[in-house]
């Protein structure tokens, strides 16, 4: 019988991927000089999809700088891809991942949260609280990779892009030879969610639905079936 572990179902997702897409976008390691470009793209184009943000009213101008920081701080390693489309040479798409090792001091001690408004404080600390979960709930982990944005543009969604990113350039045995122990995710979406879910991510936490009301005492309602925000991970040695 076929093994359906997640490491598996991972890996089958990697070649599942029509080869119309490839003819139709190039998909390009992101490098430091592509900050801008990143940063503009992602600023704009991610809080305009997803649930969370839309519901939350961020947008470039009030997210601007903590998507600054979540951009500078993923392109300090070399897992991240933007997505060119040929016919326009437009970026609609971008894949972001960072390293995080348990040994590390706080992830997010070099950013000043203070200045935040609400919303995107809200937002920042539904992320936080997820992500600090990690570590108690994956003790024998010691370093992982974390998904911070994947982003596909509204038009150019339902292609198999986001499935092609998932895992491009990703050779699992390399990275448990490096010491990755897994890749984690804070997914916003539900769409999202299934997609990681469907390629062998576990569910290990669940926002709490008291993140979502305003110091007003107003309740933001999430705009789909998205539900909550998920903290989702992928073992990378079982």
């Amino acid at each position: 019988m076929l093994s359906t572990t997640p490491r598996l179902l991972a890996r089958l997702s990697r070649k599942m991927t029509p080869a119309l897409l490839t003819e139709t976008y190039d998909f390009v390691p992101i490098e430091k000089r592509d900050h801008g470009m990143v940063m503009d793209t992602t600023r704009k184009g991610f809080y305009a999809v997803d649930p969370h943000c839309r519901a939350l009213g961020i947008t470039a101008q009030n997210g601007g700088e903590f998507m600054d920081w979540l951009v500078s701080k993923a392109l300090k390693y070399n897992y991240s891809y933007r997505v060119m489309h040929k016919e326009t040479g437009k970026m609609i798409g971008v894949r972001l991942i960072s390293e995080w090792k348990k040994s590390d001091k706080e992830m997010w001690n070099d950013f000043d949260f203070s200045k935040l408004d609400e919303s995107t404080m809200m937002f920042a600390n539904i992320l936080g609280n997820l992500k600090k979960q990690i570590w108690t709930l994956r003790p024998e982990a010691e370093k992982v990779l974390r998904r911070e944005i994947t982003y596909v543009d509204y038009a150019h969604q339902r292609r198999g892009i986001a499935q092609h990113l998932l895992h491009l350039n990703m050779d699992f045995d390399k990275l448990t030879l490096s010491g990755i122990d897994g890749i984690m995710s804070e997914s916003t979406s539900y769409a999202n969610q299934m997609l990681l879910a469907t390629n062998g991510y576990k569910k290990l936490a669940t926002s709490k639905p008291k993140e979502l009301i305003r110091a007003s005492g107003q309740r933001v309602v999430l705009p789909d079936e998205t539900q909550a925000a998920k903290l989702l991970y992928l073992n990378l040695k079982s």
